[in-house]
């Protein structure tokens, strides 16, 4: 929010530099994030009256002017074209400087003397947005009351200062001047002054003629009308332009300069509708109808959802409530009679609203933030008032105001012990009742403790904790004086799950791959596109109510898409060798509709596609294959010391079938991993082939090895035996190992295939399987016989498989 000072200055008295009064104020919780001083690069700049203007003897574009600047007449050549005897402008004298350090000079245009300069807007530093064509165009022309040969900045603003306050949501109260004044006034204990609002009113009550219906009482808590007659519809003066110019605010009318005015001032915003343009003179505050269409003031037609809130008359929506009004009631120079609306709207409604149809502005920023709703019909008067010391309207008796549940009175039961303990410090009683009552708390002393009525403006305050932060900040959190809190200590530690995915993220970046850090959400088409029946548990997923963007309206239960996601962008712009993975949550509902909060389930997915990287000897470059991934998930394992886990086929519909594995442990998968089935890459549009993997981290925790169990080194040989065995097709290397080992006992210390070989010297439907079996005993050196019984008895197991020896 940006603040005038000179404008706050009609409110309290303020003294002091503004930037000490912008630290004070941050320190008190109201932070000033920049102080503008809209004038201070402009030096040397007098208000001047035009004498002549004359043409140029050699330039038929330029002129030449007289300026009477109080202390001289300066001759002064310019090719602007408003320029006219009588006016009064900036002159910028020579040795003179503007706004980006221009430097005024007496200089010769075509060979005439020219002593300076007549300023436009946009040299003198002004926003062209903010002005109207008139002044933004040529030699900025200022009123013909200003006196000459005076500084340019007392006129134009320019000896302004603005803070621009970066405001916390919980301080609503202060996006308005006379709340901002309210506490100038309390910590510099300032003297007050606010306007007295009073309004003439005259003819026939506005309940004769107008009416307001408020339908939805659970989106509106107050919805007030004043009706304005004989109305002038004319530029506004400049002192209200000034004002609206310091807060970014262009000048239309007087009518609407005055509802942004008081919006500005009171915190309330107003909107003006032109009375005669609505069906039946009556206001109606409703939810949106199904398919109902709004043309909006910025001339964009606007379909509307049945949870949107509108204004509307008897022909339909007049208005998104709370953000923009709609082109067909909107004041013109035509309007005669207007009826100023001022209302309390639901705050999240507003603000999905606003999301929705990209439409922010000042008056939505203070309905998602709160409005008091004790202050609509003050500020119709403030409004009303205005336009009347402007000669611009005559008011009608009366309001129409709905307020079917009037904002009970809050108060508090406090004392100054709580404070005092809560704070650090010891305060006296009176003081602390002073604080609070510059801060606008109404106190009744009850004993020991303090009974404090909230002003209906602080919707921040109610509790405890509340009113000791307000006595905190108007005392000066510098002055509490540093003490070291008392508690137990205990050390801190990682969880043992982010323990696990920090050793599991260690492990990949080492091995080459990068993380992704991508949305928590997804669509159901990424799960379409995976190629998963409507039947798989992944679809029960969580609603999000206000999704950023329709292509997330769901908390996603697997990572998978995301990862293909950003695949698909790197593919796009050539990046083709990928490893990739992901550590992160999916949310998984125990049922929906939700009844809890969704389980949140940590996993680490990855994928790899294109090729291992540039070939460096001795290592050639290869393709990303199957045994790149499971090698990788070996690995991980080996590396947490999870062991007596079996490799086994894996069953997830994500993966190419017979080109998957996954890791058991106990009947667990702790992890898989392999090649992503075809339907899913052409589901995403993507060629070459991927290979994905998934740690499950819950089911991976119990087995994992914190602390590394010790082995000595063995003192005794191996006895090593190579076995190739012929093997039908449909059985799993995993079979074939779990024989070996039960069959092998204790002595059996390790298996590993060396070799798969399939061609012309196996038989149809067998594969050659090459084993390297190693035998160790811990106490003694193992005898043949020993090691030949145990073959034995493996071969002999093996044959139920119908598998032999080659």
């Amino acid at each position: 929010m940006l603040a005038s000072l000179t404008w706050l200055r009609h409110y309290v008295t303020i003294e002091g530099d503004p930037e000490e009064l912008a630290e004070t104020l941050t320190m008190a919780g109201i932070p000033v994030e920049k102080v503008h001083v809209p004038g201070k690069d402009i030096k040397n700049v007098v208000t001047g009256k035009i004498l002549s203007v004359d043409p140029h003897p050699n330039a038929d574009k330029l002129v030449v002017c007289q300026v009477d600047v109080g202390t001289e007449t300066l001759q002064i050549c310019t090719g602007a074209k408003n320029v006219r005897p009588g006016q009064i402008v900036p002159v910028a004298q020579p040795n003179s400087y503007l706004p980006g350090g221009i430097h005024i000079k007496t200089s010769k245009l075509r060979g005439v003397p020219s002593f300076g300069m007549m300023c436009s807007a946009n040299e003198l530093g002004f926003d062209l947005s903010l002005l109207s064509g008139a002044r933004a165009d040529g030699i900025f022309i200022l009123p013909n009351d200003v006196p000459v040969g005076h500084d340019i900045h007392e006129f134009l603003g320019l000896d302004d200062v603005i803070f621009e306050f970066e405001l916390t949501p919980n301080r609503a109260d202060c996006f308005s001047m006379v709340r901002l004044a309210r506490e100038f006034a309390a910590l510099f204990n300032s003297q007050l002054s606010l306007p007295t609002i009073q309004v003439n009113e005259s003819g026939t009550a506005i309940t004769e003629d107008a009416k307001v219906t408020l339908a939805a009482t659970d989106l509106c808590e107050r919805f007030s009308t004043r009706l304005l007659r004989n109305v002038k519809i004319a530029p506004s003066p400049e002192w209200l332009q000034d004002a609206l110019r310091s807060a970014n605010i262009r000048s239309i009318n007087n009518v609407v300069d005055v509802t942004n005015f008081v919006m500005l001032e009171q915190g309330q915003p107003l909107h003006a509708y032109d009375y005669d343009t609505l069906a039946g003179h009556e206001l109606i505050c409703r939810r949106a109808l199904q398919g109902e269409s709004l043309v909006t003031l910025d001339d964009k037609e606007r379909t509307l959802a049945e949870d949107q809130l509108v204004i509307a008359d008897r022909d339909g929506a007049v208005g998104l409530a709370g953000i923009m009004g709609g082109q067909r009631t909107e004041v013109t120079d035509q309007t005669t009679t207007v009826l100023l609306e001022a209302a309390t709207f639901n705050g999240a409604t507003i603000r999905r609203t606003a999301r929705k149809h990209g439409l922010r502005s000042e008056a939505s920023g203070r309905f998602e933030r709160g409005i008091d709703p004790d202050i609509t019909t003050l500020a119709l008067d403030r409004a009303a008032q205005l336009l009347q010391e402007m000669s611009a309207c005559e008011v009608a008796p009366g309001y129409l105001d709905v307020y079917p549940e009037p904002q009970p009175t809050r108060t508090l039961t406090v004392t100054v012990e709580e404070i005092n303990r809560a704070i650090g410090i010891t305060l006296e009683r009176a003081e602390i009742i002073d604080i609070l009552k510059r801060l606008y708390f109404d106190i009744t002393e009850q004993g020991e403790a303090l009974l404090l009525t909230v002003p209906s403006w602080r919707g921040d305050v109610a509790e405890l904790a509340d009113i000791v932060e307000e006595v905190a900040r108007l005392y000066g959190y510098d002055k509490i004086p540093n003490t070291l809190p008392l508690g137990r200590q205990t050390s801190g530690r990682q969880s043992d799950e982010h323990a696990a995915i920090e050793t599991i993220r260690d492990i990949l970046v080492q091995a080459g791959l990068s993380e992704t850090v991508t949305f928590s959400f997804m669509a159901p088409q990424d799960l379409k596109a995976l190629g998963l029946a409507e039947s798989d548990s992944r679809y029960q997923a969580v609603s999000v109510l206000n999704p950023i963007t329709d292509d997330f309206p769901q908390m996603r239960t697997t990572l998978v898409p995301s990862l293909l996601q950003a695949v698909k962008r790197n593919l796009a712009v050539k990046n083709e060798n990928l490893a990739l993975f992901e550590a992160a949550s999916v949310y998984l509902p125990k049922e929906l509709p939700l009844a809890e909060l969704p389980q949140e389930k940590p996993f680490v997915t990855g994928v790899l596609c294109g090729s291992t990287g540039a070939a460096r000897w001795p290592q050639a470059q290869h393709a990303y294959d199957f045994y790149d991934v499971k090698g990788l998930m070996e690995t991980v394992l080996s590396r947490l010391g999870v062991t007596d886990y079996r490799w086994d086929v894996a069953e997830d519909a994500i993966y190419h079938p017979g080109k998957a594995a996954a890791a058991l442990h106990d009947g667990k998968v702790l992890l898989s991993c392999g090649e992503l089935h075809p339907v899913a890459q052409k589901g995403y549009g993507l060629n070459p082939t991927m290979y994905i993997f998934t740690v499950d981290i819950e089911a991976l925790l119990p087995y994992i090895a914190t602390i590394p169990e010790y082995q000595s080194l063995p003192k005794y040989p191996t006895l090593d035996r190579d076995l190739a065995i012929l093997v039908p097709e449909g059985v799993t290397h995993s079979t074939l190992v779990d024989v070996m080992q039960r069959q092998g006992g204790a002595i059996l210390e390790s298996v590993e295939l060396f070799d798969r070989y399939s061609g012309d010297q196996v038989p149809s439907g067998f594969v050659s399987m090459a084993y390297a079996l190693h035998f160790r005993a811990p106490d003694r050196t193992l005898q043949d016989h020993e090691v030949d019984e145990r073959i034995q008895r493996i071969v002999q197991r093996l044959k139920a498989f119908n598998c032999s020896l080659r």
